[in-house]
């Protein structure tokens, strides 16, 4: 419900621009804030799930109780135990990006972030993404070559959830 003083203040407006011989302006409503947050959140699952699903084939991620320069030793390690010839390796302080390839010409990307002083995080991603199974299987070989460096029984790690 309008009150008088709303009502009248709408009428002088509308008497305003009918003596200036101006065309009414076009009120826009504002949108309910009820469609404006479930778009958003609409817009931010696309994203989650054509990004995510891209990022997660073959990928496998872990954390081991381990110091940050022992773990990037230990996948060092493994990849070369394993004989997957590393080609490109990028470190710092607080993290370090492994690029290799298998034998048979399949990339392999290792990222080892330090999570604190006493865990480190692991990631492998192995493949392209045609065959997100076999490369995740590939990913969790690697894992398994990583743990037996730094001599963790399966229990104490972290996996993370896919």
């Amino acid at each position: 419900m309008y009150d008088i003083l709303t009502i009248n203040a709408k009428l002088d407006i509308m008497k305003l621009y009918q003596n200036l011989n101006v065309k009414r302006p076009v009120i826009i409503k504002p949108m309910n804030s009820f469609y404006i947050k479930h778009a958003c959140r609409l817009m931010c699952l696309m994203l989650l799930i054509g990004v995510g699903c891209a990022e997660l084939q073959g990928k496998s991620v872990q954390t081991y109780q381990s110091k940050y320069n022992v773990a990037v030793q230990a996948s060092e390690d493994a990849l070369k135990e394993l004989e997957i010839l590393i080609l490109n390796s990028v470190s710092d302080d607080l993290r370090t990006d492994i690029l290799a390839r298998r034998a048979d010409g399949t990339p392999v990307t290792v990222e080892v972030k330090r999570v604190d002083r006493n865990f480190t995080r692991v990631s492998i991603g192995t493949g392209t993404g045609i065959a997100p199974q076999l490369n995740r299987e590939a990913s969790d070989q690697i894992h398994e070559f990583i743990r037996k460096q730094l001599m963790i029984s399966p229990s104490s790690i972290t996996k993370w959830p896919e």
